[in-house]
This record gives C-alpha cells, sequence and structure tokens, in this order.
C-alpha cells in the first residue's frame, strides 16, 4: 500500500468511528449489541496502539536510555490523567504530547 494508500484508509476509519455512532443512537444509548462493546474498548486500543509504537524505538534500533525515558514519560502521563478524569481521548492526546515533548527534548 502506497503512503496515500495508508493516509486515506485512516481517513475513512477515522470518519467511520464518528459516524457509525449516529447510526445506531439509541443501542449504543442503552449499551446494548456489538458496536457499544467495540467503542468502549475503542480508546484502550487507541492508548496500546500508541504504547507498542512508542516501543519500536526499543526493539528496531540500537536500544537507548532516551527511548525508554520517553515511554516511561509518556505512559505515566497517560495514566496519571486517566486516574484523574474517565475522558480517554484526553488521556491519549496528553500522554502522546508528552512523548513527543520528551522526543524533541531529549535529542541529541
Amino acid at each position: 500500500m502506497t503512503g496515500w494508500g495508508v493516509v486515506i484508509a485512516a481517513g475513512v476509519g477515522t470518519f467511520l468511528i464518528r459516524y457509525l455512532p449516529l447510526l445506531s443512537g439509541t443501542r449504543l444509548a442503552r449499551g446494548d449489541g456489538w458496536l457499544s462493546r467495540f467503542l468502549g474498548a475503542l480508546g484502550l486500543a487507541a492508548i496500546a496502539a500508541l504504547i507498542v509504537l512508542s516501543m519500536g524505538d526499543l526493539w528496531w534500533q540500537a536500544p537507548h536510555w532516551r527511548g525508554g525515558l520517553r515511554l516511561a514519560l509518556g505512559t505515566a502521563a497517560v495514566l496519571l490523567v486517566q486516574r484523574l478524569t474517565p475522558n480517554v481521548g484526553l488521556a491519549t492526546l496528553l500522554g502522546a504530547g508528552v512523548y513527543g515533548v520528551a522526543g524533541w527534548a531529549l535529542a541529541d
């Protein structure tokens, strides 16, 4: 798949994640059905995907303490925000932000 194919697939997937709940709003409000369970697990899956992607520096290249520190800081931010607020999206966003800032600050 080309670079544009990945971008288009990600865009379509993001659109569907936001559009599907509108189609079945009453069932989702009750918490019934597979779509409700799927969307409920989506936030945690996003956090897990970010952690796995972040760990790429630890095994694809020569391991360095900076990669581990960035991962630890980003994970700590996710866990702290998730503990303080029930908002998975905010926890994911701030964890990714802390990871990025740590990578910038720890750059050679």
